[in-house]
């Protein structure tokens, strides 16, 4: 047919896992040949071990990032077990997770953003692990973003998470600085 254009683009995931397959440290897309900025996303906990689909989150944070001038986005999770439901109570250790983390944030982003949402405001084991990832998070807090609307309804909402954005308002996300909250005393896991 005349008058066409071929357009490919290759996208690339990388999984990050445990030997046992239980936690997901990291899962990068990269669509290869693109120029753009690179941003780590932190949520809350990884729902699928399996690379191979997305599921509604991921597919929420490809395609509004993308259109966001992002081409690599690596996603991490304050809680790397795998899991649909997450049940902070079980977690015993995050240590492994924590470390993961710290070496991730040695890649050059161009953006972080918060967006682990609000789910388990108050449980000690949540915010204890909160705080733990704002000590390591202090030196790049000039990098630190979350999501918001471009309209402003969901404005005094704090770290929403992608799947939530993704749900009320895909395609007007904007970023905008996110503060690293004050400590509070709490127990912490593993303690």
């Amino acid at each position: 047919m005349e008058n066409t254009v071929k357009e490919t683009t290759v996208m690339e995931k990388i999984g990050v896992f445990d030997e046992v397959g239980k936690s997901r440290y990291e899962l990068t897309i990269e669509y290869k040949g693109r120029a753009g900025k690179k941003v780590l996303i932190i949520c809350n906990n990884p729902a699928s071990n399996a690379i191979e689909h997305s599921d509604t989150t991921t597919n929420y944070i490809m395609n509004n990032l993308y259109m966001m001038g992002y081409s690599t986005m690596t996603i991490c999770n304050l809680f790397a077990k795998i899991t649909t439901k997450l049940h902070p109570s079980e977690i015993t250790d995050n240590t492994d997770n924590m470390k993961y983390l710290e070496e991730v944030l040695g890649r050059d982003f161009d953006d972080i953003i918060i967006g682990f949402g609000n789910t388990f405001k108050g449980n000690k084991v949540v915010t204890g692990e909160k705080e733990k990832l704002y000590k390591i998070l202090k030196p790049h807090k000039s990098k630190l973003v979350e999501i918001t609307d471009s309209d402003g309804v969901y404005q005094k909402l704090e770290t929403i998470h992608p799947l939530f954005a993704g749900q009320r308002f895909s395609g007007k996300w904007k970023l905008i600085k996110h503060n690293i909250p004050k400590a509070k005393n709490v127990t912490k896991v593993g303690e």
